[in-house]
C-alpha cells in the first residue's frame, strides 16, 4: 500500500474529494496520516463512504440522491472490501467481532477436526432423513427431540444408547410425531386423558360385537378389513364373480353388498352418542384428534398396550422406545455409531489440546487491560474450545467484582459503564481485529474516526501508544480523522509525520486535504513570525498578549488593563491604535514592530469582513477565528451598551463589572426581559466569549468551531448594530 489515490463524489457530505496518499515518503517507517477536520465538514461522511466499501456496497448521496462514486486505489489497483477496516466513532457493543474467534483456531487441529465433522455430518443427515420418515417429526426437529428424551447432550452417544435398548417391533408402526405432539404433551399427562381413553376404547371394542357387525376383537379391525377388501379387490376376486359369506350368515355377498354392509356397520358406530361424546372429550384439538383416530385404527390389544405406555410414569421410557424402535436394524444409525466410536478419541484429543493451549486471544486481552487502566471489569472466553476448533464464534464475558459479589455478563448485557468504559470495550473489537490481520499477514488500510471521543487522558493517551504500536507492524496502514485538536497534536507529537498531518478544508469544489501548520506551537510558528505585516495575525496575539500580562504582571497592570479595552467596549477602545498595541508587544517580548496609528478597532472589523465574505479558507484559521470571535463580543457589546442606554435614557452608560458580556446580558434582560435579540446575543455567550482567552485549553474550543459558524454569527451580531 505504498500509495492509495482516493476520488470521492457526492459521498454522503462530501461533494468532491481528491487526495494521494504515499506512504513511502518522508519517514521510512511512517505508515500513518492523520487528519484534523472540524466537525460537520467531512469526517463521518469520508468514515461511512470506507465502511460502505468494506461490506462490498457503494457509497450514496441520501439527501439530493445524486450519483455517487468512489474510486480508491492501492497502486493503481483498485482496493479491496476486505482490505478496509473501519473503526467508526460510534459505540457499538451488541456482538463480538468474528476476529476473536479467528485468532483463536488453530488452523492444523480445525483442518482435521473439519474432516472428522464432515464425514460424521454425512452419516447424520442420513439417519435424520431416515428418523424423519418412520417417526414424521420434522427433520430440524429430530436431534433436539431425541437429545431432551435420552438427557444426552451428544446425539451420536444418544444414539449409540437407543441402539443398545431392548425392545420389541410392536411399537415401530407407532408414529412419535402424533403421539407426543408438543401440543399434546400436556393432555397426555392428565387423568382426563387416561380415563377418557379407556372408556372410548371400551365403548368403541363393545360396538363390534353388536348384532351384524363382522369385526372381532383381537382378530379383525376395520383397519385390517380394509387392507382385505383392498387386496381382494385389487387382486380381481370381484371382478371374477366370486362372492363372500360371512359368519353367521346362511348367504353370500358380492362387492356392492359387501359395500353397503360396511357402511351400515360404521354409520351404528360412527352416530353412537355414547361414542360420539367420548371421542368428543378425547379429541380436543387438531392433535389430539389425530392420535384418537390412531386409536380406532389399532388392534385392541394394541390399544390396551398403548395406554398403558401413556401412563404419565411411563412416558419418558415410552419415547425411548419408540426411538429405540425405529433405530432397530437400520443401517444408517448403526454405520452413524461405528464412525463415532473410531473417531471419538481423536476428537476428544484435538479438543483438549485446543482446551488446555494458552490461546493467542490472552495476549489481546492482556494488551487492552495493560493498556486501558482502571477498567471494572477483567475478561474471559466461555467457549473457548469450541471457538478455537472454529466450532462457534468466540462468546465473551465480562466479569465485575465487589468485594466478594460477583457477576459475569455477556457483551450485550453490560449496561453500568460510562462513555469511556464503553469506548474502551468497543476497541476490544478492533485490537482482536488487528491481532487477527497480523495473524493472517493481511494488507489492511484502517480509517480511524475520533477515536479518542469520551476518554480521560490516560486512556487517550494508551489509544496513541497502541496506534504507534500499529505503525511498527508490516502491512497495517492508518488514516487517522479527528475533530480534537489536542488529540491531532498529540499524534503530531508522538508518531505521525508532520508532513503527514492534514487539514480538511472546504473550497467551492469540494473538499481539500493540505498540510497542517503551526501543530507544535501556533503562537511563535505562525503568529508571531506575521505580527507586524499581517493584520489579523497582528489582533489574534491580542488576547495571548494580554493572558501573558496577567500571569507575569497582575491584572491591575495598566498595559493589561489597555489590553482588555481591545476585548471589550470599554471608553478608550475606539481611540486605541495599532501602535498602542505594538508599543506594548515590543515590551513584553522584546521585538522592535513599528505600527501606525489606525484605531485597532478599525482594523478588527475590517479585517472580520473580509473574512466574512472571502470564499475560501484554508489551514487552520487559527487568527481568522480569534479575530472574529473579539469582533463579535466587541459588536454585540456596543450593541448592548447602546441598547441599554435609550432604554434608561442615559447615554453616559458604561458597564463596570469585570466580567462585562455577561452583566450587559443580565442589565438588558431586566430591563426588557421579552426582547427579540436576546437569543441571538445568548449565541455570543455560548459560542465566543470565554473562548477568546489563551487559557481555554490552548484554544481548542475554538479551535474546533467551524469557521463558517463564526462568520453566520458575525453577520447576525453585525446586523443588529445596523
Amino acid at each position: 500500500m505504498e500509495n492509495i489515490k482516493i476520488a470521492l463524489k457526492n459521498c454522503y457530505g462530501i461533494q468532491a474529494l481528491e487526495h494521494e496518499f504515499d506512504f513511502v515518503s518522508g519517514a521510512p517507517k511512517n505508515k500513518a496520516f492523520a487528519i484534523y477536520a472540524p466537525n460537520g465538514l467531512m469526517k463521518t461522511s469520508f468514515t461511512k463512504t470506507f465502511e460502505r466499501l468494506s461490506q462490498g456496497k457503494l457509497p450514496e448521496e441520501e439527501r439530493f440522491n445524486r450519483f455517487a462514486s468512489a474510486d480508491i486505489k492501492i497502486n493503481d489497483i483498485t482496493i479491496a472490501a476486505e482490505e478496509i477496516y473501519v473503526l467508526k466513532s460510534e459505540i457499538d457493543l451488541q456482538e463480538e467481532t468474528s476476529a476473536i474467534t479467528d485468532i483463536l483456531v488453530n488452523p492444523e487441529h480445525k483442518s482435521r477436526y473439519d474432516a472428522i465433522l464432515v464425514d460424521l455430518d454425512k452419516q447424520k443427515i442420513k439417519l435424520i432423513n431416515t428418523l424423519q420418515k418412520i417417526s414424521g417429526v420434522p427433520k430440524k426437529d429430530i436431534e433436539k427431540s431425541v437429545i431432551d428424551d435420552v438427557g444426552t447432550h451428544d446425539f451420536a452417544l444418544c444414539i449409540s444408547t437407543l441402539l443398545e435398548r431392548s425392545v420389541t417391533n410392536d411399537d415401530v408402526d407407532l408414529p412419535y410425531s402424533i403421539i407426543f405432539d408438543p401440543k399434546t404433551a400436556d393432555f397426555l399427562k392428565s387423568a382426563e386423558f387416561s380415563s377418557g381413553a379407556k372408556e372410548f376404547n371400551a365403548r368403541y371394542q363393545e360396538l363390534f360385537t353388536q348384532e351384524g357387525t363382522i369385526y372381532q376383537k383381537g382378530i379383525f379391525n376395520p383397519a385390517r378389513a380394509d387392507n382385505s377388501f383392498n387386496t381382494l379387490d385389487k387382486q380381481g376376486f370381484f371382478n371374477a364373480g366370486h362372492r363372500l359369506q360371512m359368519r353367521g350368515d346362511s348367504a353370500s355377498i358380492d362387492k356392492d353388498e359387501l359395500a353397503t354392509r360396511l357402511k351400515k356397520i360404521h354409520a351404528r358406530i360412527d352416530e353412537d352418542e355414547t361414542l360420539k361424546k367420548l371421542r368428543a372429550n378425547l379429541a380436543k384439538n387438531a392433535q389430539t384428534q389425530a392420535l384418537s383416530d390412531l386409536f380406532e385404527n389399532l388392534d385392541s390389544t394394541k390399544v390396551d398396550g398403548l395406554l398403558e405406555k401413556l401412563r404419565p410414569e411411563n412416558q419418558s421410557d415410552f419415547r425411548l422406545d419408540l426411538w429405540a424402535a425405529y433405530l432397530q436394524n437400520n443401517t444408517d444409525a448403526a454405520g452413524y455409531v461405528t464412525l463415532f466410536k473410531d473417531t471419538k478419541d481423536e476428537i476428544e484429543r484435538i479438543e483438549s489440546e485446543a482446551a488446555q493451549a494458552t490461546p493467542r486471544w490472552t495476549a489481546a486481552v492482556s494488551l487492552f487491560n495493560n493498556r486501558f487502566v482502571d477498567m471494572p471489569f477483567s475478561l474471559s472466553i466461555e467457549n473457548q474450545t469450541q471457538a478455537a476448533l472454529g466450532k462457534e464464534r468466540a462468546k465473551l464475558r465480562f466479569i465485575f467484582k465487589d468485594g466478594v459479589d460477583t457477576v459475569n455478563w455477556s457483551r450485550s448485557e453490560v449496561k453500568t459503564l460510562s462513555q469511556g468504559e464503553k469506548r474502551a470495550m468497543y476497541l476490544l473489537n478492533f485490537i482482536f481485529e488487528v491481532e487477527a490481520r497480523v495473524l493472517a499477514q493481511r494488507k489492511t488500510l484502517f480509517i480511524i474516526d475520533d477515536v479518542a471521543d469520551s476518554f480521560d487522558y490516560k486512556n487517550k493517551h494508551a489509544i496513541v501508544q497502541y496506534l504507534e504500536d500499529l505503525n511498527e507492524k508490516q502491512n497495517l496502514y492508518q488514516i487517522i480523522l479527528t475533530h480534537n485538536f489536542d488529540f491531532f497534536r498529540t499524534l503530531a507529537g508522538s508518531f505521525v509525520h508532520r508532513e503527514r498531518c492534514l487539514m480538511a478544508n472546504r473550497h467551492p469544489q469540494g473538499i481539500k486535504l493540505s498540510k497542517a501548520e503551526g501543530i507544535k506551537n501556533y503562537f511563535t510558528g505562525i503568529l508571531k513570525q506575521k505580527v507586524s505585516t499581517n493584520p489579523r495575525a497582528l489582533c489574534a496575539t491580542i488576547p495571548f498578549t494580554r493572558n501573558i500580562l496577567e500571569y507575569t504582571k497582575g491584572d491591575n497592570d495598566p498595559d493589561y488593563i489597555k489590553l482588555t479595552s481591545l476585548l471589550h467596549w470599554k471608553e478608550d477602545t475606539d481611540s486605541i491604535t495599532d501602535n498602542d498595541y505594538l508599543s506594548i508587544y515590543n515590551t513584553l517580548f522584546s521585538t522592535t514592530h513599528t505600527g501606525n496609528e489606525k484605531s485597532i478597532k478599525v482594523i478588527l472589523f475590517e479585517e472580520a469582513q473580509a473574512i466574512s465574505t472571502q470564499e475560501i479558507h484554508a489551514g487552520l484559521d487559527l487568527e481568522d477565528k480569534v479575530l472574529l470571535s473579539m469582533a463579535i463580543r466587541i459588536c454585540a457589546e456596543e450593541f448592548l451598551i447602546n441598547r441599554i442606554r435609550k432604554l434608561i435614557n442615559d447615554y453616559t452608560y458604561w458597564c463596570a463589572s469585570n466580567n462585562q458580556f455577561g452583566n450587559l446580558m443580565k442589565e438588558l434582560k431586566r430591563i426588557t426581559p421579552n426582547a427579540d435579540e436576546i437569543a441571538i446575543l445568548e449565541k455570543v455567550s455560548i459560542t465566543v466569549s470565554s473562548n477568546i482567552h489563551l487559557n481555554s485549553f490552548m484554544y481548542e474550543p475554538i479551535l474546533d468551531l467551524t469557521i463558517d459558524h463564526l462568520i453566520l454569527l458575525y453577520i447576525e451580531i453585525k446586523a443588529l448594530r445596523a
